[in-house]
Parts: C-alpha cells; structure tokens; sequence
C-alpha cells in the first residue's frame, strides 16, 4: 500500500521514540543474539519464513522458488552471533563501544548510531536490503525504509521474523512503499535523515544525493559489474570440472542481476588446456546449475535481448573460426559466448556470459581499464602469489574486491561494500579523557 504524507512523518515519529527507548533498554549483545535467533529461524526446510518467501516472492521478484530458496540459505545463513560480533569489533574496534564508554586509542569513547537512517532498497537482489536495515538495527537507529516494488517481500518478512524473536528492537523500523517519482514524499522522508542508505541506478543515486539534507551522511551503491580471471595454472583436466562449476555458480546465481556477478571471464592461454576447453566445460557446467536451479522468468525484453546476442554469435560464428558458443537446450535459460577479442564489455544478463582469452593479467588489466570505476568484484584462480600482484594492480584502477573464484556471490557479512565501511560513517562518537 503505497504511503501517505502523514503516515511517513509518524513512521518518523515511531523509530525515532523507538530508538530512543532502545538506546536506554538495551545492550548489543543481546541485540546481536536476537538478530542471529531471528536469521536461524529461516534456515530449516519447516521454517514458516521460509515458506512465505518461497510463495510469495517468486511472483514479486522474477526469481524462481529454487533461487528463493538458495537466497535464503546464503542470506541468512551468513548471519550468526559469531559473524555479527566479527563484523561490530571490526568496524568499532570493540562492540561495547556501543554500550559506554570504553578504551579507544589514547582516551575512552562511547560509540552511538545516528538517530534516524533513511534506506532506499533496489529490489534486485534481496541481500543488500537485509543488510541494510541489518547495519541500522545493529546501532539502535531509526530505520525509515522506502521498499522496492521489485522486492516487497523480503525486507517485510525479515523485520516479521525480528519481532518474532524482539518485538522491542523490530519497532525501530517502518517499511514503506512510495512511487520514487514522488518528490513530495521523498523529502518528507529525508528531511530530519541522519543518514541515508541508497541503492539503485546512477540517475536514482543523483536524485537522492540532491534530496539529502545537507548535514547528512549518504553512502549511495549504485550501478556496477563484475569480472573473473583464470590464470593458466588453474587451467588442468583435474581442476577443469570445479573450476567450471564455481565460475557457473557465480553467473547463475541470482540469474545475474546483481553487482557480483561476472560478465566476462578471461581465461589465460599456454595452460594445460585451452581457454575455448574452458568454455565448453562451463557451458556444461551452466546446465547443470540450470537443471537445479533453474532460472527465474524473463520479460519480454530480456528475451529479446538475448536472442538478439545469441542470434549475432550465431551469425558471425558460421564465418568467424575465433568466435563460438554454448546454448541452453530451452531458449534463452543460459548462454555462453567464447570470443577472441579481449575488450570488455556487460552482458544482456540473465546467465549470458562471455569467456575471453588474454596472455596474461596485463591485458586483461587494459581491457578493463576505462570500466574500472564500475567494476565491483573480480573472482580469480587459483589465489596465488602472482594474483596478489594482480589483485594490487586492481586495488590501483579503484577495483575494491577481488576473491576466489565461486565466491564472488559469497561475501562475508563484514566485507567492506564497495570499498568503504559499512557501520563507522553511521557512527558518531564521544570522548572521554
């Protein structure tokens, strides 16, 4: 139901009093083991949380109820007591920062979340969204929440299952719906933010820049993609079937619609097997992810879209020895596109992938180059010395993750999200001494 004026000022109102009470009540311990309890009960087969998301949110999100599924376990899965203090102490260097005053380099300092967060959810995939009203319950914020109507249903079940486990600590959060395009409501819902939590497209990261008041912290995650990078020692008939099964993994997961997931997979030559061998093992690879978690249903656009790239291959391919490529049985369910040009360039999406040749990390490094400051993740294998070197040259370019192949759609809870801190800026601090 979209909101009104009125009732977004007393949604305000509420997680403002709220946080309030939570600040006085309650001690980060006890919010960490109801935010874990809360995030362990979505995980067996029997969990009515899991059973809600499973029906209700294929039909909102495109995903199919197998991607829901494998969702749920890498969401919430990830957050445990352990993960949550890990995350907490990393970014405040102690959790009882939060509590009083405690040693902080030279003085004492206590440690407070900022009164009100405004969080603007894409939709696209759920984790950011989780995360995100995650990171403001963690510091006893109000969380004011505009809900994507690409995804309604995890953010609301989610803050269900906290109020299950802490009705108190879920009252610090409102969940809204607003057409992005209404202005008036938009500042009405930023006009006392603190801080606000945006995800989305770069034009929607601009609008909400402006829109912020002035004083306030904004932490915008906006448009990006990722790559992959084999080198040749990975490249062997024993390692060939896992390392074609990560690389599908991390393509196929989330039907590619997030920032994780790779486009382009550059395979260095002088291996053991040939990076066109790699291709192939992939595409078999791709189908065997297919059949276990099938993809999620296309519009009408995104099929054209990728009959249209999957038709151009064929085409050049007939006359073209350097170009070839894999498809799905089915239509459009997954394909992949081995080409001998090095340059970059973002796929269709939906489990279009393609697989690129270099001589080594140098040129993959000019082929990326102009895309740098749009590239979020780059997964290679093996991890080795020689990648370290790679993974600096990237660090370099502004490239802020690099991590083994198979886990580009794994990141820890505490990752630094593009680059920057996810807690410290929704921090204000009080020395003492």
């Amino acid at each position: 139901m979209i909101a009104t004026l009125d009732q977004l000022r007393e949604a305000v109102r509420r997680v403002l009093d709220a946080r309030q009470f939570l600040l006085e009540a309650r001690r980060t311990d006890a919010i960490v083991k109801a935010l874990a309890a809360a995030a362990q009960h979505w995980l067996p087969p029997s969990s009515p949380w899991r059973a809600q998301a499973v029906e209700q949110a294929p039909a909102v999100t495109g995903f199919s109820t197998e991607m829901v599924n494998e969702a749920i376990d890498r969401i919430f899965g990830a957050i445990t007591a352990e993960s949550l203090g890990v995350f907490l102490d990393r970014e405040l260097g102690d959790r009882r920062a939060l509590d009083e005053f405690h040693p902080h380099g030279p003085a004492q300092a206590r440690a407070f979340g900022v009164p009100l967060i405004v969080h603007w959810l894409a939709g696209n995939v759920p984790a950011p969204g989780i995360h995100s009203i995650l990171n403001g319950l963690l510091l006893r914020s109000g969380n004011v929440v505009r809900m994507s109507q690409h995804d309604t249903v995890f953010p609301r079940l989610f803050v269900e299952s906290v109020r299950e486990a802490d009705p108190d600590l879920a009252m610090g959060v409102e969940l809204l719906e607003w057409p992005h395009t209404d202005a008036a409501l938009t500042q009405a819902a930023m006009a006392k933010a603190d801080a606000v939590i945006a995800h989305g497209d770069d034009s929607t990261m601009a609008a909400l820049r402006r829109a912020a008041p002035a004083g306030a912290t904004f932490i915008g995650y906006g448009q990006k993609v990722s790559f992959a990078y084999l080198c040749r020692e990975a490249m062997t008939v024993d390692q060939l079937p896992a390392l074609a099964a990560a690389a599908a993994e991390d393509v196929s997961v989330y039907d590619q619609q997030g920032c994780l997931s790779p486009h382009v997979i550059y395979v260095e030559e002088r291996g053991a097997l040939s990076p066109r061998k790699f291709a192939a093992a992939l595409a078999e690879a791709m189908g065997a992810f297919q059949a276990r978690i099938p993809r999620g249903a296309l519009t009408m656009e995104e099929a054209a879209a990728i009959s249209t790239t999957r038709n151009g291959y064929e085409f050049r391919s007939a006359s073209d020895r350097r170009i070839a490529l894999w498809a799905s049985d089915k239509p459009n369910e997954w394909l992949v596109v081995y080409e001998d040009d090095p340059s970059f360039a973002p796929s269709c999406l939906n489990r279009v992938v393609f697989v690129k040749p270099t001589d080594g990390g140098r040129r993959v490094l000019e082929a990326i180059q102009r895309h740098a400051a749009r590239i979020s993740t780059v997964g290679v294998a093996p991890i080795s010395e020689r990648t370290t070197e790679f993974a600096a040259q990237l660090a370099r370019l502004g490239i802020h993750r690099v991590c083994p192949l198979g886990q580009m759609q794994r990141p820890p809870l505490w990752w630094f999200h593009d680059g920057r801190a996810n807690l410290s800026p929704l921090v204000r601090w009080t020395e003492l001494g």
